[in-house]
C-alpha cells in the first residue's frame, strides 16, 4: 500500500484523482475550488476521511483519554498536511 493510498488527500477530483483544494467560505456560501488538474470545472469531487466509530457504552478514563489524544493528533497533522491521517 502506497502512502497516498494510505493517506489520501482530503479531497480528489473523481477523474483523474489529483489534489483538488477546497476553501470554505462560510455557511451557506460556495467554497472556493483550485484544482491541480485540467479536468472540466463541473467535475465530482470526493472528500475521501478516515473515520473513528465508537459504540454505545462506556471506556476506562485511561482509555477514553487515549482516543481522545489520538483524534486530536490526526485532525492536527489533517490539517497540516491537508491529507486525511
Amino acid at each position: 500500500m502506497s502512502l497516498k493510498e494510505k493517506f489520501p488527500a482530503l479531497y480528489e477530483c473523481s477523474i483523474c484523482e489529483k489534489s483538488v483544494k477546497v476553501i470554505p467560505q462560510g455557511d451557506g456560501v460556495e467554497p472556493i475550488i483550485n484544482r491541480s488538474c485540467e479536468c472540466p470545472a463541473d467535475t465530482v469531487i470526493y472528500a475521501k476521511r478516515k473515520v473513528t466509530l465508537r459504540g454505545k457504552g462506556t471506556l476506562n478514563p485511561m482509555q477514553e483519554a487515549g482516543v481522545k489524544i489520538t483524534i486530536s493528533i490526526r485532525q492536527f497533522l489533517s490539517m497540516i498536511t491537508g491529507r486525511s491521517i
